[in-house]
């Protein structure tokens, strides 16, 4: 490996030469709106990994594909080289070189006698043409400073370099554009005053400067480029150069992180692939070969989010590194290993442009059952523009964030434990309590059958209380049912003969929950009873371990009347959910304020006389969800449920057939203004219509028949049900089951 030599002037006319080997040199976004932000939910497609880009090696171990998928390559930004200077035989940088390019200690041009700056700045920026290599940032401006001594080229240990004219070239770099500048160089004394301050004016300046770390396998950096770890100097924008090999191993000439882990980062520096300044392809080891892709990785950055500081770009090249070594930040690769894919990916908390509103990249809605296979499609949502925590701009599918909440298996829910159920009158006062006997309940399926593995613990489930009040009034109190049920309960409603899957539309609050507690009370005004009844509760839990799922409340009113052999009842309610829209969970960006819903119930029952009964229920809801996240405007879903049967109810037996449809969105959607644009330069936010319809196509519909007959001290039944197009989703297979019970007080 060559050496690049530092001489260091000091305050009188002597010079002292300094033997450190700083680098090595042997052989061997957009401007506005992102043109194509990468996408954290859309595969990038590799158009351009191809045998250019596979055989540029620096850039193919930085992970660099997707950011030129993206469409940056460094594009508008300037990589100042201050070394040997730059030629270009192949016409690698043609147009790239930039028109302040120029010589300094008595150097009359920025042409390269050397080979070593031109090598540095393929690695770099050298051009895509279809032939050799690419650099790193093959689209930036090469900014050539030549700034080697006077005849110093050449021998054996390469060029060597004052100091005073790396101070004056430094600052000329700054002064004329510069976006990074790259020091593959070194030496084994301090930076002196003059470097020092120099160094101090240009990160000041927002530039960032990238340092080899020195090729003698140290512990530490080489003592010339310790200068990074002093912030009062560097003010945290140097970053050492460490490298590593193919296989991601710290290069054993390398200078390990050490002291200066802190402000440390390895690239490949072992057999990387350029070429000298005679157009001469090559394979260079050292850290001088590391920097170069380290300073390119910070114009690509900035060329695709031009809103990031000096001091972001930095903080993402280390925060994306590559883990290497021990964990964390250790003492041989320092932060890690430069990852451009994963710099490129969007950190910190995502918010929609033109607001504080927080998105999720992978989830914002699970829809339930009600809305069924409503279609969510990237055409009709298309994508929205989001600002990580760094403020860069991405684009996200919204139909990939929405999902649906697993499909219900309501037999097994209904039989997965045995069930018990006891009661007794105690004068005015009637109790009854449901409990839990966990012999089954949790264990797995085996077929259509569970076997017992643990033993029986039981729990109570629910329960009610109902009292008469006065002779005109009774009262239910309950927990773990619904409000319907106990409603039914005093208003004394006959003939239930036991559906388990079949419900009417009143018998669940349209989706998944977990009943709390609930009250009804009955009057009887003469003609007329006046019914009331509210329950309280929260949905299911869509993950084991969630301890608060989103709560409802529900309150309603009935008022029924007898007219011969018919029993009409018609009610009015309001269900209050606080996070969810008829059990379906929006995330911020969707409005999470939940929603109110006014419903209509009307129910029926006719006597048929000899036991036969028929029933009709219907339900109808108007949902109000205000307007938050997304929005544009409040929205109003409108939604049915309905069901009818036929029962028949004798002494010893009991038969029903019962044909329902569940909860389903028959219209409405979201309106919303979905952020479709972003100009970094002043901020604005461009915005389309887009609606997010919440009415299915499917539409379920149950058919269940019951018989029992008692036998003994209790009661054989049989169900047998088909659902069709369950959940709502037109495409799902039916559902059909049966089973067969036998009940018994205990």
């Amino acid at each position: 490996m060559g050496r690049r030599r530092l001489e260091l002037w000091g305050a009188m006319a002597g010079m002292l030469s300094l033997g450190g080997c700083g680098g090595g040199g042997g052989s061997s976004g957009v401007a506005s709106t992102p043109a194509a932000p990468v996408s954290p939910v859309t595969p990038v497609v590799p158009t351009l990994n191809d045998g250019e880009y596979k055989a540029s090696n620096s850039a193919v171990a930085a992970n660099a594909i997707n950011a030129y998928n993206a469409g940056a390559t460094g594009q508008g930004r300037k990589i100042a080289v201050i070394d040997s200077g730059l030629s270009d035989p192949l016409g690698e940088f043609s147009g790239r070189i930039d028109a302040a390019s120029r010589g300094f200690a008595g150097n009359t041009s920025f042409v390269d006698p050397d080979g070593h700056g031109t090598s540095v700045a393929a690695v770099a920026a050298a051009g895509r043409n279809g032939s050799g290599i690419e650099g790193v940032a093959y689209g930036a401006t090469v900014m050539a400073l030549r700034s080697d001594t006077i005849g110093s080229c050449g021998t054996t240990d390469g060029c060597s370099f004052n100091t005073g004219t790396l101070a004056t070239a430094l600052d000329y770099a700054v002064a004329n554009g510069a976006t990074v500048v790259n020091l593959s160089l070194g030496g084994d004394s301090p930076a002196p005053i003059a470097l020092r301050d120099a160094i101090s004016r240009a990160t000041n300046a927002g530039v960032i400067i990238v340092m080899s770390a020195g090729n003698v396998g140290s512990a530490d950096p080489e003592i010339f480029a310790q200068v990074a770890g002093d912030s009062t100097v560097s003010h945290g924008l140097v970053v050492i150069a460490g490298a590593h090999d193919a296989s991601y191993a710290s290069a054993t000439f390398s200078n390990k992180a050490g002291i200066d882990a802190n402000v440390y980062l390895a690239a490949l520096g072992v057999q990387v692939r350029s070429f000298d300044n005679a157009g001469q392809a090559a394979l260079y080891s050292g850290t001088s070969y590391a920097a170069p892709a380290i300073a390119a990785a910070v114009a690509v950055l900035r060329s695709a989010f031009p809103n990031l500081t000096a001091a972001q770009t930095i903080s993402l090249l280390y925060s994306s590194a590559t883990d290497a070594g021990t964990a964390g930040i250790d003492p041989i690769f320092g932060r890690g290993i430069l990852n451009l894919t994963k710099a490129f990916q969007p950190a910190g908390t995502a918010s929609l442009a033109g607001s504080t509103i927080p998105i999720s990249l992978t989830s914002n809605a699970t829809l339930s059952a009600a809305m069924g296979d409503t279609a969510v499609t990237a055409t009709s949502l298309g994508k929205a523009i989001f600002l990580d925590g760094y403020g860069r701009a991405y684009a996200l599918s919204l139909a990939n964030t929405i999902g649906r909440r697993a499909a219900a298996r309501p037999l097994f829910q209904a039989i997965g434990a045995d069930i018990r159920q006891t009661g007794g009158d105690l004068g005015a006062v009637s109790v009854s309590l449901t409990v839990r006997h966990n012999a089954f309940a949790g264990l797995p399926w085996m077929g259509m059958a569970q076997a017992q593995i643990e033993g029986p613990e039981g729990r109570t489930m629910a329960g009610s209380i109902v009292a008469r009040v006065d002779r005109h009034t009774l009262a239910a109190f309950g927990f773990g049912t619904g409000a319907a049920t106990l409603a039914r309960n005093v208003g004394q409603i006959t003939n239930e003969v036991g559906f388990l899957i079949a419900q009417r539309p009143g018998d669940t609050p349209g989706f998944d929950a977990q009943r709390g507690g609930a009250i009804a009370v009955a009057h009887d005004l003469g003609r007329f009873t006046l019914t009331v009844s509210a329950e309280q509760g929260r949905l299911a839990p869509l993950r084991s371990g969630e301890l608060n799922p989103p709560a409802y409340a529900t309150i309603a009113a009935g008022l029924g009347r007898q007219v011969g052999p018919l029993h009409l009842t018609m009610g009015a309610g309001m269900m209050r959910e606080a996070g969810s829209v008829l059990g379906s969970r929006f995330g911020a960006a969707f409005g999470d304020r939940g929603a109110e819903t006014r419903i209509a119930d009307l129910d029926a029952g006719l006597a048929l006389g000899h036991g036969w009964q028929a029933g009709l229920a219907w339900r109808h809801g108007w949902t109000m969800v205000p307007r938050s996240g997304l929005m544009s405007a409040d929205a109003t879903l409108a939604s049915s449920a309905w069901s009818f049967d036929l029962t028949h109810v004798a002494a010893g037996a009991h038969f029903g057939i019962r044909i329902a449809q569940p909860l389903r969105v028959a219209a409405g959607g979201l309106p919303l203004a979905v952020p479709v644009g972003y100009d970094y330069a002043g901020g604005a936010v461009t915005f389309a219509d887009r609606r997010l319809n919440l009415a299915p196509n499917g539409r379920e519909r149950t058919i269940e028949a019951v018989w029992g007959r008692r036998v003994g001290a209790g009661w054989i039944d049989t169900s047998a049900f088909v659902r069709t197009e369950p959940a709502n989703i037109a495409t799902a297979a039916p559902d059909a089951g049966a089973v067969l019970r036998y009940t018994t007080r205990w």
